[in-house]
């Protein structure tokens, strides 16, 4: 196959990808004004829907060729890509209402029901057009019992609290250097909350940016510097780039470099650690 037939094949199954999210938002829209729940119009303006469209290809652009090297069952891969979309955007919606709540209007009851139904729409156009399937290696308890209860209990906490400590610090030097103006003029929407409410968005955030890719984690071998390069680029990737395109039509370009930049420190640096204590290396043969 040449790699125009390639990169032809990954993107229409990219765009079914992101089909999948959109059709599992519209749903749960409908779901929801069903139940009498209030939602605010999805459309800011003409460009919003091609900045979702955008950002929902990149899910299939980024975790398809990782499902078609990983060797998993259906319902695994479901599971786990499933996750890894939604409890990265979900703690991502949580920031969102609170930093942003002129552009995220919708209660987060509902917004974490939208996003449980568009991850899981778009986890499974990647387990029906990219994913490896067959009997994986070793299963996921197989991998748990490396270790006992209490040690993957510090590591997860550990790993968790690392992105706080990385939040603070590179969102403190951000918000002096860069952003602090447009949050100041409350540029896009943007407000700054009290330090007591930031406090306990990040402490709900951190443990879901780490429980999303616990799962990975417990299904990938490697060395240690290949799983820490892998699990802090899929914490940048659907933490970061994919939610940061999505605004592009709302906030300013130079605050949206700024933030990526930051999120970068701050997922990439997240992602190291937790491979680095909960990465399972691969087992050398002699």
């Amino acid at each position: 196959m040449s790699i125009i037939q390639k990169v032809w094949k990954n993107t229409w199954r990219s765009l079914l990808v992101a089909a999948g999210y959109i059709i599992g938002l519209i749903l749960a829209g409908m779901i929801s004004a069903m139940m009498g729940a209030q939602l605010a119009s999805s459309t800011r303006d003409n460009s919003a829907f091609t900045w979702l469209f955008i950002s929902s290809i990149l899910l299939g652009v980024i975790l398809g060729p990782l499902a078609a090297r990983l060797t998993l069952s259906r319902l695994q891969h479901f599971v786990l890509w499933g996750s890894l979309i939604f409890f990265n955007l979900g703690s991502v919606a949580i920031e969102g209402a609170y930093f942003v709540p002129e552009l995220v209007t919708i209660p987060l009851p509902v917004l974490f029901a939208q996003q449980l139904l568009a991850s899981a729409g778009a986890a499974l156009a990647i387990v029906l057009l990219f994913a490896a399937v067959g009997k994986p290696a070793s299963s996921w308890m197989d991998a748990l019992r490396t270790r006992p209860w209490h040690s993957w209990l510090w590591r997860f906490v550990v790993s968790a609290f690392s992105y706080l400590l990385f939040y603070f610090i590179f969102g403190a030097l951000n918000f002096s250097l860069v952003t602090g103006p447009y949050y100041e003029s409350h540029a896009g929407g943007l407000t700054v909350p009290s330090p007591e409410i930031v406090l306990m968005a990040e402490l709900v955030r951190a443990p879901l940016i780490v429980l999303s890719v616990l799962l990975f984690l417990l299904s990938v071998r490697g060395t240690k510097r290949q799983l820490m390069t892998k699990t802090g680029w899929l914490l940048f990737a659907i933490g970061g780039i994919v939610p940061l395109v999505l605004q592009v039509g709302s906030l300013p370009l130079l605050l949206l470099a700024a933030s990526a930049i930051e999120i970068f420190l701050q997922n990439f640096l997240t992602g190291v650690v937790a491979a680095w204590l909960m990465g399972i290396e691969e087992k050398q043969t002699a």
